[in-house]
């Protein structure tokens, strides 16, 4: 029996890990079936000034308002390749109440580590409402107290009926 459990032992953890977050994640990636849309964040560290985390912190969106129009659509929200290495996103809250947006995804590698510069999200954009949205981040390098999480708020709206001049010159 000890050969038995000698050989369980032998085996590296890191596969197994890595094919847990693999099975886990692998049917909710974005695929050609629904397009993709990538929502560019900036978020930088200004000390004082700033819209975000008490002042320190800047954050932009590019671009700045977005309403879905059309069907389900994949969110990407992506750090903009200037954004430095000492932010990550943590997480994508929402003030859905129509069961729109599905939970924030993550992409792992082959070691399961996650990717912090990008997160995904599900949108079925069957129901014209008004959704708000927070991305939230963190500063590895941060030394203030009183900043955990950087809350930056995009802008964004379903209208899956919307159709241009649909209602010009009703009303008269």
């Amino acid at each position: 029996m000890a050969k038995k459990d000698s050989a369980k032992s032998a085996k590296p953890a890191a596969p197994a890990i890595a094919d847990k977050y693999a099975r886990k994640h692998k049917a909710h990636k974005p695929d050609s079936k629904y397009p993709t849309h990538r929502i560019e964040l900036t978020v930088a560290h200004v000390g004082f000034g700033g819209n975000a985390g008490r002042g320190h912190y800047f954050y932009s969106f590019a671009p700045d308002v977005v309403t879905f129009q059309g069907g389900p659509v994949w969110i990407e929200y992506a750090f903009q390749a200037q954004v430095q290495e000492r932010f990550e996103i943590v997480n994508v809250l929402t003030s859905d109440a129509f069961k729109q947006i599905g939970e924030p995804e993550f992409e792992y590698d082959k070691e399961g580590n996650k990717d912090v510069r990008k997160v995904f999200l599900f949108n079925k954009n069957s129901v014209s409402t008004l959704i708000f949205f927070t991305v939230l981040v963190r500063d590895r390098q941060s030394n203030y107290n009183d900043v955990e999480l950087i809350s930056c708020d995009p802008q964004v709206g379903n209208d899956p009926q919307i159709t241009p001049n649909k209602n010009k010159g009703k009303g008269k």
